[in-house]
């Protein structure tokens, strides 16, 4: 009997050891048999398929813990014989997977992937399956935007997959023309954004800035500090903070958009902390707007052409006297704000109504709270009163570019109804816009690169947007703690800034360029004179992106192509990234390839969330 219950014993713990120890039984899939060992806190050297993870925890999907910093899931999943019934025999398996803030994915040790928590990963575990194999699997996830976050999070997404195997198996067909124009290509990449000033007014910094391209900076806060109160209580302009902004736009080659905002304490209606009045007299902040566009344009002769009206005033960024309405208070100030501009420059351009979202109304609050109000109160307000609105302005942070595409075209719709302010708009901007309003590491690492590139592509260039302003240029320190600046304060790039600059390397003519799905796009230009061409492609999925073979086809070579060569340029996981090496922050040329004739082809990898360049240069 003793013999019984031991072997007994013995076989219950065999089984125990062998579910703690496998990622996925044999079978049909199923989430609650899918098990991870668990541990909080960081263990880099947990990416390797041969470290010994006995002694952490079993956890299975849903499982919820609270920490600090990181936390590590590793598995040994075994490919199951079927997935939903069908077969996985030589197929393209993969795992749709979500955990805390994001993360980084290694598959047989190596890094495969980066993802986010709004946009899930999927963990490819191999492109042709065998069942019964078994693939190592490590999940280093983020806690925060820090490494001392500290917060509650949740394996949520944990399933096995089939994925598409004709995007596995067929590489992706890219074909360029170059003998097709298709016309002036704006530079859309190329305008930046800062709020309370930049840390870094030097001309060393303005030559960075203008070496990557940048044409325009919008800035706000520049009126703040504009009028001071002398002791015997007379008030004065103060222009040195303006001249300051303004001087260092106009040294990198850049049109300043400067956002009229926000009040000078002593012109304050109520007492507000955060310089978010209304003013107590219109005509007092007629008469500051009439003195600081007269200073910069008519005594300094600095030509600032743009003049945005306030910041973000649907969201509640400029409050009202008790019993007045939001709308009608921001009405006043913009009328008051036109006539200053007017009165000192007529040439110069003034815009709103600068939202802090798209163009719709909201109940839930938020960004989108009464935009469509201001949208077209605006508008109309214009249409009836004649004031002018020359420029049209919003905010975009986070969403799909299908909704910042819907903001540009609802936008043009609207002025539809107001035809004599649609003849006189200029441009559309989106004067702050990046991957998050808060802060998170994809504005640290390719992610958040390949996010504005996809936007650019699909959204900005389709939708009309004339100036998108990054939010941020710079961060205050050198660190990377997930915040919205387009390089440190030492003046190292994070992969936006390099993406910035690729779009900045582009030829001013664009040519056809075809093959776009849903997860690559990209656009192509040439340069005439010198045969030069410039092919700019991304790999960004909204959720469970994979790496893509691209084959890419130039046809219509310049005989000057001939003998030259193709640089291939890159910001990946690896590449171009100070997220992933601190020293490579620099954008790296990953390939160079000879140029033999026309057609010129090429095959490569584009990782998911990758954004590559092919420059084409002619012989030296």
């Amino acid at each position: 009997m003793k013999d019984i219950q031991s072997v007994a014993r013995i076989s219950l713990l065999m089984i125990l050891l062998v579910v703690r120890s496998i990622g996925c039984c044999l079978g049909d899939n199923r989430n609650s048999t899918m098990h991870w060992r668990f541990r909080e806190g960081d263990c880099p050297e947990a990416s390797q398929p041969d470290y010994n993870d006995s002694d952490w925890a079993v956890v299975t999907c849903g499982h919820k813990w609270r920490c600090k910093g990181f936390a590590w899931f590793r598995s040994k999943i075994v490919v199951p014989g079927a997935i939903n019934g069908i077969s996985t025999s030589r197929r393209a398996v993969g795992i749709k997977w979500n955990a805390a803030n994001g993360g980084e994915i290694f598959v047989w040790g190596h890094l495969q992937s980066r993802y986010d928590n709004d946009h899930p990963a999927l963990i490819l575990l191999t492109k042709s399956a065998v069942p019964g194999e078994e693939i190592p699997v490590a999940v280093r996830v983020f806690m925060g935007p820090r490494d001392d976050s500290e917060s509650e999070a949740e394996l949520s997404e944990c399933e096995l997959t089939l994925v598409d195997d004709d995007r596995i198996d067929t590489p992706l067909l890219i074909t360029v023309d170059t003998k097709k124009s298709l016309g002036r290509l704006k530079q859309p990449f190329a305008g930046l954004s800062q709020g309370g000033g930049l840390p870094d007014y030097s001309p060393e910094n303005a030559a960075f800035m203008k070496e990557i391209g940048i044409k325009w900076f919008r800035m706000d806060n520049v009126l703040t500090n504009a009028v001071k109160r002398r002791e015997d209580g007379t008030l004065y302009y103060d222009w040195s903070d303006l001249d300051k902004r303004v001087d260092f736009i106009k040294r990198i080659g850049a049109e300043p958009i400067l956002c009229l905002s926000y009040m000078p304490q002593p012109l304050d209606a109520i007492d507000n902390p955060d310089r978010h009045s209304r003013p107590r007299d219109w005509k007092e902040w007629e008469d500051l707007v009439y003195e600081a566009v007269r200073h910069c344009n008519v005594e300094r002769k600095k030509n600032v052409k743009y003049w945005e009206v306030w910041n973000e005033s649907n969201a509640g960024w400029i409050v009202p006297l008790p019993g007045e309405d939001l709308l009608e208070t921001y009405l006043k100030l913009y009328d008051a704000s036109a006539r200053g501009v007017k009165r000192a420059d007529p040439t110069a351009l003034v815009g709103g109504p600068c939202n802090a979202a798209g163009p719709w109304n909201s109940d839930k609050g938020g960004a989108f709270i009464r935009g469509e109000d201001f949208m077209r109160g605006l508008m109309k307000h214009c249409e009836e009163t004649g004031m002018p609105l020359d420029f049209i302005t919003w905010h975009e942070y986070f969403q799909p570019w299908t909704t910042i595409l819907d903001e540009a075209l609802t936008t043009r719709r609207y002025l539809e109804d107001y035809p004599t302010v649609k003849r006189q708009v200029r441009e559309f901007m989106i004067t702050e816009w990046n991957y998050a309003w808060w802060n998170d590491r994809p504005h640290d690492n390719e992610i958040g690169a390949a996010w504005c590139a996809t936007s650019i592509l699909r959204a900005m260039i389709p939708g009309g947007v004339d100036k998108p302003c990054f939010f941020l240029a710079q961060d205050g320190d050198t660190n990377l703690t997930g915040s919205w600046g387009m390089m440190t304060l030492d003046r190292k790039l994070k992969p936006a800034g390099n993406v910035c600059r690729m779009f900045n390397m582009m030829c001013r003519e664009k040519i056809a360029f075809d093959g776009s799905d849903d997860q690559v796009t990209g656009f192509a230009a040439r340069d005439s004179s010198s045969g030069r061409v410039t092919i700019l492609i991304v790999n960004f999925s909204e959720r469970y992106g994979f790496p893509r073979d691209i084959r890419l086809q130039v046809t219509g070579i310049s005989k000057k192509l001939i003998g030259g060569k193709c640089l291939r340029y890159l910001v990946d996981k690896n590449h171009s990234n100070i997220f992933n090496d601190r020293s490579k922050w620099q954008l790296e040329a990953v390939e160079s390839m000879p140029i033999l004739g026309d057609p010129f082809s090429h095959t490569f990898v584009l990782d998911n969330n990758a954004v590559t360049l092919l420059e084409l240069v002619p012989p030296k």
